[in-house]
C-alpha cells in the first residue's frame, strides 16, 4: 500500500492483516513504489491517487515504463467525486477502484476480488509457460524428425542416382557387348550355311550337314538373342530414338503381317489381319509399330498350336484421336505366374511353343513394352491357360516427348 497518510496506511495495514493476509508493506513516499515493487513483488498495489511529489497516475506511468512480470493489480485509493481522475486512472491500467473514507467491508472485499484474480492470472500464466514448454518440445522433436527425413531422402535420392547410373552402365555394357557379338556370330551362321548346302562339295559323312544345320540354327537362336538384347539394352540406356511422322499405321500392320505369312503357314496356324478400308493416320514411329506387331504376331504363332487362329486387329478409339492394337490368339496361354515371367528380360514360360524348332529369346514382350512406353502408349495382356492371349495396345495420336527416348522429327516419305 502507497499513500502520503500515515494514518490511512497503519487503518488499512492493520485491516488487512487482521483479515488474514500475511505480507503486507506499507509505503508512504510514491516515489519508492517501483524500488518496493521490484523487492516485493506484489499481487494488489493499494494505490492513493492524490499525493505529493509523485500522485497515483505518475506511480502508474512508472511501473508500466518498467514493465514489472507479473504487474500488480491496482486498487485505486480516490475521492467519490473525481470522476475524470477515475477515468484517466483507467486508462492507465486500473483495475478497481474505492472510494475515501474507506468502509472496512468494501475495502476487503475489493482486495479479496483482485487478489483472486491475481491468482487466475498467475495460474494461467503458468499454464500457458508449460504449454509454451510442451509446443517448444514437440516443435523440436518434429524439427529432428524432419532432419532425419531430410537426410534419409538425400541419401534415397543418392542411391538412386547411383543405382540409375549402374543400370545405364549395365545398359550399355550390354549394348557394346552384343554389338561386339554380331559380327562373329554372321560369320558362324555363314560358314554354317555354306557347309549345309556343301557349296564347295560333298563334305563326306552326312552327319557333318546335319551338324553344320545345328550350328546355323543355334547361331541364328544366338543372333536372335543378341539384336534383342542390343535393342532392349538402347531402349533402357535412353539411346533409342523416335522417328516421328504421319503414318497409315493400318497399311504398317498389315505389311507387318504379311511377313510373318511363311512362318504361319509353316505353323499349320491360321494368320487374319482386320484392318479398316479408311486409313487410320496417326504421327508415331513406323519402325517401332512395325516391330511391336512382329514382335507379338510371331509370339503369337509361335504358341499357337496348329490349327489355331491369330488375328492381327486395328480400329480407332471411340474418342480421343488414339489407336487400338489389337493382338488375339487361341494358343496355349499363360497363368497369371507365367505372365509375370514372361515380362521379365530372358524369362522363358514353362510349356513353351508348341511347335519344334520354335525357341524364343524371351525378350519379345519386354521389348514390345518398352517400345510401346517410347511411343506413349499402354499395353495390356489377358491369357487364359489352354484359351489364348490377347494383347491390347493404344497409341496416342502423337507421342509424348521422352527424356529417355527423344523424339527426332522425319519427313514423311
Amino acid at each position: 500500500m502507497i499513500d502520503d497518510s500515515r494514518t490511512n496506511l497503519h487503518f488499512i495495514g492493520d485491516l488487512l492483516r487482521q483479515a488474514g493476509y500475511g505480507a503486507v508493506e506499507t509505503l508512504a513516499d510514491p516515489r519508492e513504489a517501483l524500488r518496493a515493487c521490484k523487492e516485493f513483488r506484489p499481487d494488489v498495489l493499494i494505490l492513493d491517487y492524490v499525493m505529493p511529489h509523485l500522485d497515483g497516475l505518475g506511480v502508474m506511468e512508472a511501473l508500466e515504463a518498467a514493465d514489472l512480470a507479473p504487474r500488480p493489480a491496482v486498487l485505486m485509493l480516490t475521492g467519490k467525486s473525481e470522476r475524470d481522475l477515475r477515468v484517466a486512472a483507467l486508462e492507465r491500467g486500473a483495475n478497481d477502484f474505492v472510494s475515501k473514507p474507506c468502509d472496512r467491508h468494501e475495502l476487503l472485499a475489493r482486495v479479496a476480488n483482485l487478489a483472486q484474480m491475481q491468482y487466475l492470472r498467475r495460474q494461467l500464466l503458468e499454464q500457458n509457460q508449460r504449454l509454451e514448454a510442451v509446443v517448444a518440445e514437440r516443435t523440436a522433436r518434429l524439427q529432428e524428425a524432419i532432419d532425419v527425413l531430410r537426410q534419409a531422402e538425400t541419401r534415397l535420392e543418392t542411391q538412386l542416382a547411383r543405382s540409375e547410373q549402374r543400370n545405364r552402365d549395365k545398359s550399355e555394357f550390354l549394348a557394346n557387348a552384343a554389338h561386339e557379338l554380331r559380327t562373329p556370330l554372321n560369320a558362324v551362321i555363314g560358314f554354317a550355311e555354306l557347309l549345309r548346302a556343301q557349296v564347295h562339295g560333298p563334305v563326306g559323312d552326312p552327319r557333318y550337314v546335319e551338324y553344320a544345320g545345328d550350328i546355323h540354327q543355334a547361331g541364328t537362336h544366338l543372333l536372335d538373342l543378341v539384336e534383342g538384347t542390343l535393342d532392349l539394352a538402347k531402349a533402357e540406356s535412353g539411346k533409342g530414338r523416335l522417328e516421328i511422322r504421319s503414318v497409315d499405321v493400318g497399311r504398317v500392320v498389315s505389311d507387318s503381317v504379311r511377313l510373318l505369312r511363311t512362318l504361319a503357314e509353316g505353323s499349320g496356324v491360321i494368320l487374319n489381319v482386320d484392318v479398316p478400308a479408311t486409313p487410320l493416320t496417326i504421327r508415331t514411329d513406323p519402325e517401332k509399330v512395325r516391330q511391336i506387331v512382329l514382335n507379338l504376331a510371331s509370339n503369337a504363332v509361335k504358341f499357337t498350336p496348329k490349327g489355331g487362329r491369330v488375328t492381327v486387329e486395328v480400329k480407332p478409339e471411340t474418342d480421343g484421336g488414339a489407336l487400338i492394337l489389337v493382338v488375339r490368339d487361341t494358343g496355349v496361354g499363360m497363368a497369371p505366374q507365367d505372365l509375370a515371367t514372361a515380362m521379365k528380360p530372358f524369362g522363358q514360360v514353362r510349356g513353351a511353343s508348341p511347335h519344334a524348332g520354335h525357341k524364343g529369346t524371351g525378350l519379345g514382350l519386354p521389348l514390345t513394352r518398352r517400345f510401346v512406353e517410347m511411343l506413349g502408349g499402354s499395353m495390356e495382356i489377358s491369357s487364359t491357360p489352354g484359351a489364348g492371349t490377347t494383347v491390347t495396345i493404344r497409341l496416342p495420336p502423337d507421342p509424348v516427348a521422352n527424356a529417355d527416348a527423344p523424339a527426332v522429327e522425319a519427313a514423311v516419305g
